[in-house]
């Protein structure tokens, strides 16, 4: 009985140095597993914050790129702002609303001094001092000829064989005359008796012709019976209406000048024009 009472207390002893040691080695081997989870933790963190630190540097060198490719950028166009202020363009020929041709650098007209013009006007009073030689054209009429338009030089010749042409001014009829206004002037059957290809540019062709001193718009009529005609176009009916009531017509001539004559008889042939 003894015996067995000895083996039991032996027993239970040997079992709680088991526990005991089992305990140790639980205790042992779980503080290395949380030394290993603990160092692993560690170098995850680690290795997190050089990919942080990596990324900051690379977003912090790119930001220094495009700061300096900003500036780059301003600085350039800074200085084509500065080029485009200091460049002078060059001015443009425009005919009828079309740019033909750029205008090339020339070098400008010289101008006459006085002595040079003095000595000009001498020269023409020794001329007319000396005897009289061979007929020569005035000196201005190669400039008008490059002046004229084809339908300028019908008129022209229409004046210079047919003479006066009658024309009408229309104005507004007012007491007395005060406030009175003009409606239409010098409206003729010029362009329809010249053969003008252009009739609508009239008023264009008589301001040019007056200008050069080859027409004149004179305040005489000429035969009454011419002017029965012309009342009765279309113009001049409308420029009537335009009038209002009472319109009253004033009767004018235009006729070719003194010199406009000498002009077309010496750059013209008589017959010059009539085929078509």
């Amino acid at each position: 009985m003894t015996d067995v009472s000895e083996k039991s207390r032996s027993s239970a002893a040997s079992g709680d140095e088991v526990v005991d040691e089992n305990r140790e080695l639980a205790v042992r081997d779980g503080g290395e597993v949380a030394a290993a989870e603990k160092q692993e933790s560690g170098g995850l963190l680690g290795r997190l914050g050089r990919v942080s630190n990596s990324a900051f540097s690379v977003t912090r060198e790119l930001g220094g790129s495009a700061q300096r490719l900003t500036q780059q950028f301003v600085s350039e166009a800074g200085h084509l702002v500065d080029v485009a202020l200091t460049t002078e363009v060059a001015p443009r020929i425009v005919v009828h609303g079309e740019v033909v041709d750029e205008l090339l650098e020339q070098a400008p007209e010289p101008v006459a001094t006085p002595d040079e013009l003095r000595r000009t006007g001498d020269r023409l009073l020794a001329q007319s001092a000396e005897p009289a030689g061979a007929q020569t054209p005035h000196p201005a009429y190669e400039h008008l000829l490059q002046e004229l338009c084809p339908d300028e030089a019908r008129i022209l010749r229409l004046l210079f064989n047919d003479g006066a042409q009658p024309a009408i001014d229309v104005r507004t009829n007012r007491p007395f005359g005060v406030g009175a206004e003009t409606v239409a002037a010098g409206v003729s059957m010029i362009p329809e008796v010249a053969g003008c290809r252009n009739p609508d540019r009239i008023a264009e062709y008589l301001g040019n012709l007056h200008r050069l001193g080859l027409i004149w718009f004179s305040k005489e009529q000429v035969d009454v019976r011419r002017y029965e005609l012309l009342q009765v176009q279309p113009q001049l009916i409308d420029a009537m209406s335009s009038a209002g009531r009472y319109a009253k017509t004033v009767r004018r001539r235009i006729e070719i000048t003194p010199f406009g004559r000498a002009f077309y008889s010496t750059c013209f042939s008589p017959s010059s024009g009539f085929a078509d």
